[in-house]
């Protein structure tokens, strides 16, 4: 879901995987060799097991990973968290604020519409169906082959204030990757040519 409100909430969503206890009736569970929960009784032997890493591989979140890029000036690169290969954020008068995400998913990051229509539901407004996501959507060239862009507009549902967006998505083999333009009218307005020209020069 949205990015603050996951990052609010991870605590307690931990807690809550830490509590779950499958019973098989009253059979007794056997010990995990570390930590204080139980397996059910009959699970197989995991103390050889090797640890999961704590860091998701699924999405880059180190430079290594990034696709080779020129950063608009004006953008300010900012730690985006682990589910973001980049942010920047952009400020205008009265301290406004917009912000760019860049985010990738392996296949095809569960499609346009998914994808297009979470956005929407960031703007509290109500998903297109599939022919004005047709109608709304606009295909443009980039240096890796073609970007799928939309526009909108709506009210920021973490800051209850008026914003717009433009997104755009281009596929790569076994990989989509995500760009989101969001915030402040204004500042959206006034960086959408360096928001395209971004997303049209970015080398993969």
């Amino acid at each position: 879901g949205n990015d603050p409100l996951v990052a609010k909430e991870k605590s307690a969503f931990v807690a809550f995987l830490k509590s779950v206890r499958y019973e098989a009736g009253a059979a007794a569970a056997s010990p995990l060799p570390v930590g204080g929960e139980t397996l059910p009784a009959g699970h197989p032997d995991i103390s050889t097991i090797p640890s999961i890493p704590a860091t998701p591989t699924a999405v880059a979140a180190s430079s290594e990973g990034k696709p080779k890029w020129e950063v608009p000036a004006g953008w300010k690169e900012i730690p985006g968290g682990q589910f973001l290969v980049a942010k920047f954020t952009l400020t205008g008068d009265g301290g406004a604020q917009a912000a760019v995400n860049v985010s990738m998913s392996a296949g095809d990051g569960g499609g346009l519409a998914a994808n297009v229509n979470r956005w929407r539901g960031q703007l509290g407004q109500t998903p297109w169906t599939a022919a004005e996501l047709q109608k709304e959507a606009k295909e443009i060239p980039v240096a890796a082959g073609t970007a799928t862009v939309v526009e909108m507009s709506g009210t920021d549902a973490r800051t209850s204030q008026p914003a717009s967006l433009v997104g755009a998505m281009v596929m790569q083999p076994g990989q989509a990757w995500f760009y989101k333009l969001m915030g402040d009218a204004k500042i959206v307005e006034s960086q959408k040519a360096a928001f395209t020209k971004f997303v049209q020069t970015v080398k993969y």
